[in-house]
């Protein structure tokens, strides 16, 4: 099958050869995948659109297309409240709190307008989304007079969002999920504030909300990090942002929300973060609320893609350029964060729907639109949707029980998926160069069909294709970023006979500084033992330069780092930081563990290191 198969992939990969070694990917689909309990991909957590059904610009057959055509579900709303608190009167008691009154009038008439639809508003539709608003506008400061009443007071912002949430919703459609304001500590300055004040605002609305609905779900977060450079100046932007905003505000949080875009930041710096560095972030974030907390609270990704430069809108190559470049990151980071579905509670692409309200200051023609993240396109007489949408439609049908798959290579990752007849293999290349994939573990299968989709490019710009093989493949050779999905049609069901439990294992320690020839102490608690495979997930943060191959022990076991990650080697940027797993052989763990690490250099820090068990469960 090898010549068939690369036949259909040259088609859709520029016809380029792979140039390095190839690479083994092994599938075990009679084992099941646990990740902290959770067996299952979640698409409402996953396939999702920087969207909701209350957007008026978007049509029925628009949110239709949506669910039923493209089977994405809703992620984010970061308007609505911005929109309803700029009509809201002052309190006639109080000028500067708002009239409790008004929004639930205002909350009666919409709750009456969504009843009056319920096939557009539906509850699980509307349960999925994340609320937030934007920071500038209601966050309350000293002279803001964005709303009749301010909102000049934490107590006033806090007011209002506890009652929009209580008045607007029925117990049955509220979001599950509630950020307090979208990236406010990069408006800080803008705002004439601080992120100590911006933190205290996020514990005065948790409570208020809290309060107002002791008996709602409703998970609260923050901060919406918009530029988690978290390893510049070495720490100091973690110190200063991130750690502040937990010890100020995390006992109140839920959930830690966070902004991972690959490209330029807010600051001109290039931050290409697929791979190593955002499995860095989180593990970071996830080491230091354990530390703090004895758990690490789950996170939020509620915005990801790639950025080109600052000012997005503008100075772009061609629509589909950015498009094709757009696939490589959203698949790229999709697929390190379906490898954390325990931590993870939502996580949405920066995609939007139409974006009428990105068309008023545009600079662009009609026919180009005037974000590069929209759905949808004015062609200057109707919409037609953008190339964006082959992200969902190769995400489409995939589902079922997670099933064990493993490539040799940080670089190709996959997931294993069986749904009933259908099983589904899923690679993404985030290499820079081609690579050679050979798949083996499929061979008991009883197969009936085997397809090949693949997102890739042709002409600079993006291409799904999709076509029947006549057997199963024995390798593929996917292009850089590009995606492959290897859909397996069975005669019969094959079930599984064992799971193996992954568990992460998070130090009493982290962010220590590297000193050269001076041994680093990590230490574990209740770590699992028992059969299976093991590794040590090292966030080192260095300069250029610098060794990122310490000499490691794992309870006195010696233990190679590689020379390989996930991703880039971060070119461009001032400072390294990313996620090095490095084999550990589970006979060397013991419930409490030690690891020991010794740099040859000074300079840096080590983030995290979290220890990671992919144990057999025993029945």
């Amino acid at each position: 099958m090898k010549s068939i198969l690369s036949g259909l992939l040259l088609s859709a990969c520029f016809a380029t050869p792979a140039s390095t070694e190839p690479v083994t990917l092994t599938v075990d689909p009679a084992t099941v995948r646990s990740i902290g309990g959770i067996t299952t991909l979640e698409r409402e957590k996953y396939i999702t659109i920087h969207a909701t059904p209350g957007e008026i610009d978007m049509s029925d057959e628009m949110l239709r297309y949506i669910e039923d055509e493209l089977e994405a579900h809703y992620g984010r709303d970061g308007g609505s409240q911005s929109q309803y608190i700029k009509s809201t009167p002052a309190d006639p008691d109080n000028p500067l709190m708002p009239d409790v009154e008004h929004i639930r009038q205002a909350g009666e008439a919409h709750r009456a307008e969504y009843a009056a639809n319920p096939e557009r508003y539906r509850p699980e539709s509307m349960r999925e989304v994340v609320f937030c608003t934007h920071p500038k506008w209601v966050m309350g400061r000293p002279g803001n007079d964005y709303a009749p009443f301010g909102p000049t007071t934490a107590e006033a912002t806090a007011e209002f969002c506890a009652q929009f949430l209580k008045y607007f919703f029925t117990d049955e459609t509220r979001p599950n999920y509630y950020e307090v304001f979208n990236e406010p500590f990069v408006k800080a300055k803008q705002m004439n504030t601080t992120a100590e004040e911006i933190s205290r605002h996020h514990v005065v609305t948790a409570r208020r909300i809290r309060e107002l609905l002791p008996n709602d779900d409703i998970l609260i977060g923050g901060y919406s990090a918009a530029w988690a450079e978290v390893e510049g100046r070495n720490f100091e932007h973690w110190n200063s942002w991130q750690k502040t905003f937990m010890d100020i505000a995390g006992e109140e949080m839920d959930f830690f929300s966070t902004h991972l875009y690959d490209g330029v930041n807010v600051k001109g710096t290039h931050a290409e973060r697929t791979g190593s560095n955002v499995v860095a972030i989180m593990d970071l974030i996830d080491s230091y609320s354990y530390i703090k907390w004895g758990v690490a609270k789950p996170q939020t990704i509620t915005e990801y893609g790639r950025l080109i430069q600052n000012d997005v809108d503008k100075a772009w190559p061609d629509r589909l350029r950015r498009e094709l470049a757009l696939q490589g990151s959203f698949n790229g980071m999709l697929m390190m964060y379906l490898e954390h579905p325990d931590r993870l509670l939502k996580t949405v692409p920066f995609i939007l729907g139409v974006g009428s309200w990105k068309y008023g200051d545009a600079e662009r023609g009609p026919v180009d639109p005037p974000s590069d993240f929209l759905l949808w396109r004015w062609t200057g007489d109707n919409y037609v949707t953008t190339g964006i949408d082959l992200f969902y439609r190769f995400w489409k049908g995939v589902e079922g029980e997670r099933r064990v798959a493993f490539a040799d290579d940080p670089d190709i990752r996959t997931h294993y998926f069986a749904d009933g007849l259908r099983h589904t293999l899923m690679i993404h290349n985030m290499d820079s160069e081609p690579r050679t994939v050979k798949i083996q573990g499929l061979g008991d299968l009883d197969i009936a069909k085997v397809s090949l989709r693949s997102l890739g490019s042709r002409d600079d710009a993006p291409m799904l294709t999709e076509q029947v093989l006549f057997g199963l493949p024995e390798e593929v050779t996917i292009s850089a970023t590009e995606a492959a999905a290897v859909i397996i049609d069975l005669r019969e069901t094959f079930p599984a006979t064992q799971t193996v439990e992954e568990t992460r294992v998070y130090a009493e320690n982290y962010l220590e500084e590297i000193e050269a020839d001076q041994p680093l102490e990590f230490t574990y608690k209740n770590v699992p033992t028992g059969e299976g495979t093991a590794a040590l997930r090292l966030s080192i943060g260095r300069v250029p330069g610098a060794s990122l191959q310490p000499k490691a022990w794992v309870n006195g076991t010696e233990v190679q780092v590689p020379t390989d990650w996930a991703g880039s080697v971060q070119e461009g940027r001032p400072r390294f930081f990313g996620m090095i797993e490095v084999p550990v052989p589970v006979e060397a763990l013991a419930e409490n563990t030690t690891v020991k690490l010794v740099f040859p250099d000074s300079g840096g820090k080590v983030a995290s290191a979290v220890l990671q068990t992919n144990l057999i469960a025993n029945d």
